[in-house]
């Protein structure tokens, strides 16, 4: 009897230890900072600005509308964007440049094989870049798939560029870029992000 009450004692001393509180002291000095966290991953790209791949840093797509091929099958002039100013050019210059014409209502990606219907076919390539402050693409023709000597006309419903930043492609390695409606969407651009462009010749 005389142990319980020894226990209870004990338990009840213990409770009302606890159950005390003295002061508080000072709050002591500040620690030092931690170690940054690593970066989270990139945002999706921000709008097309004024002037394609202007101020909002994203992509841009020109159109240069239907066009006919030349004599050598290429197209006539360049599809190009000029009087660039030097932060525009270095935009330009640094962006991933994508081609795609639209032939039987279907895109088709260069450089590869165009069909324009059964028995006509090219192939196409393309080359650009900055000169005179303007931004333009030429199209080669490359080859036909017709018996004969002189390169066929052809007709292209529309020639798109899509201008991306070399960082966002990278980083959207996934993406199927020969696909332009994949391309576009993986971009977050739509029809209401197409700029009208022209045909440029270079004076001599």
């Amino acid at each position: 009897m005389f142990k319980k009450l020894l226990l209870f004692a004990w338990i009840g001393s213990m409770a009302f230890m606890v159950g005390c509180k003295g002061e508080q002291g000072d709050v002591g000095p500040k620690g030092d900072a931690g170690v940054a966290g690593p970066a989270g991953p990139a945002g999706p790209a921000g709008p097309a600005g004024q002037n394609g791949t202007g101020s909002g840093g994203g992509a841009a797509i020109l159109s240069l509308g239907e066009i006919k091929t030349t004599e050598d099958g290429g197209v006539l002039g360049r599809i190009g964007v000029d009087s660039l100013s030097a932060n525009e050019q270095e935009v330009y210059e640094s962006a991933v440049v994508l081609v795609y014409v639209k032939v039987q209502g279907v895109w088709w990606p260069l450089p590869g094989t165009v069909i324009f219907d059964d028995t006509k076919a090219n192939d196409f390539t393309f080359v650009h870049g900055v000169e005179d402050a303007t931004f333009f693409v030429d199209i080669i023709n490359v080859r036909w798939y017709e018996e004969v000597d002189k390169a066929p006309m052809r007709t292209f419903e529309d020639v798109r560029v899509i201008l991306v930043p070399g960082e966002l492609l990278r980083t959207s390695a996934q993406v199927d870029w020969k696909d332009y409606n994949k391309a576009v969407t993986a971009l977050g651009l739509s029809e209401a992000n197409v700029k009208l462009t022209k045909q440029i010749r270079f004076r001599k």
